[in-house]
This record gives C-alpha cells, structure tokens and sequence, in this order.
C-alpha cells in the first residue's frame, strides 16, 4: 500500500496499518459488478489503528 492510499482511523484520524488482505464472498451479493474475478469475491483490506487499536475493513483500491 502506498503511503498516498493509506486508510485513516475514523475513531482518531491517524493512518491505519495494513494487517491483511481478505476475501468477502458476501461482500458481492448486494452489488455483483464488484466480484474481483481472481478471487470470486470482494477484496478487502483489513486494517488496525496504531493509536487507539480499532480495527476496520475497507474494499480494496484497484491497482494495490
């Protein structure tokens, strides 16, 4: 992840820290058009802030 693309917390406001990439196989149910067709399902980017520790997922960037 490049340091521009970075996720911030929406409990603080400081950058998150890529922890992994995950595969919602739900995530397409409500928009289809969205099924990464690599992976069969939405990409997801779950990340963990170094501040006040809350977690999050967010739908992957095209291209990361």
């Amino acid at each position: 992840m490049s340091e521009e693309s970075k996720w911030k917390c929406k409990e603080c406001g400081v950058d998150m820290n890529h922890n992994a990439d995950k595969v919602d196989y739900t995530g397409c149910l409500d928009d289809p058009h969205s099924v990464d067709p690599d992976f069969g399902g939405v990409l997801e980017e779950v990340c963990t802030c170094p501040e006040c520790g809350k977690t999050d997922m967010f739908k992957a960037q095209p291209g990361q």
